[in-house]
């Protein structure tokens, strides 16, 4: 079985965004929230069609999402919930797969996005660094209790920002996007949790950067690897 394999954060800031960056919405057709979401993945997709062109496979995205000062920054706004579904239909979009994703968020006027060639680094590591092996659906809570099982006993993270990186290994027909929610959601042991929240439902408002790799294995048939690396 071929390794967890992760890949640098492209270093271009790249262009920057004419539309903010807007939220997944699974309202109704026409509500605000899609209509939101339709107008930023239009700005997207141009710019990433353009540098898309010029730049060699595999491809990485790197997504910097500008906040404005009055928003809490370690509160909502999670990063996955920016990256999904958008990089899926950048995909469709310029007809090639990405190999690695990033995304980050801070306070500032522009957010940007920027396409390059994805080079293979060496495993960051991290205070919190495992590989976990699940065989259930992601679909199902079956996926994350297996997640969450694996996970060695330990505190959370300390308070403030969170950098986390999951490297995936995946078949080759696995739609590795539907994985990085429900992945998320099973690492409230590290992330931490609000009173009262549900088990699933981790702090991971917290996230400020995050990166998401894909290596691509026949030999794992239906099952998913995954290497979590993660730190302050």
């Amino acid at each position: 079985m071929n390794m967890p394999v992760f890949y640098d954060r492209p270093a271009a800031s790249g262009s920057g965004l004419t539309v903010a960056p807007a939220l997944a919405s699974w309202d109704k057709a026409e509500s605000a929230g899609q209509i939101r979401f339709a107008t930023f993945l239009g700005d997207v997709s141009s710019v990433v069609a353009t540098q898309a062109r010029t730049t060699a496979d595999p491809l990485a995205l790197r997504l910097d999402v500008a906040l404005k000062d009055y928003v809490h920054l370690l509160a909502l706004n999670d990063l996955d919930n920016y990256l999904f579904p958008l990089v899926p239909q950048l995909t469709n979009h310029i007809g090639r797969p990405f190999t690695t994703v990033w995304a980050t968020k801070r306070h500032g006027a522009t957010s940007s996005v920027a396409v390059d060639e994805a080079h293979a680094v060496d495993d960051p590591g991290g205070t919190h660094s495992f590989d976990v092996r699940t065989t259930a659906s992601s679909e199902t809570v079956g996926y994350k209790q297996q997640i969450r099982d694996q996970i060695p006993a330990g505190a959370p993270l300390p308070e403030g920002g969170i950098t986390l990186q999951l490297a995936f290994v995946v078949g080759p027909n696995r739609n590795w996007a539907n994985l990085w929610k429900p992945t998320i959601d099973s690492l409230g042991s590290l992330l931490g949790h609000d009173p009262g929240a549900h088990e699933w439902n981790p702090r991971d408002g917290r996230i400020t950067t995050l990166g998401l790799h894909r290596t691509i294995d026949p030999a794992v048939g239906n099952d998913v690897v995954i290497a979590v690396r993660a730190r302050p």
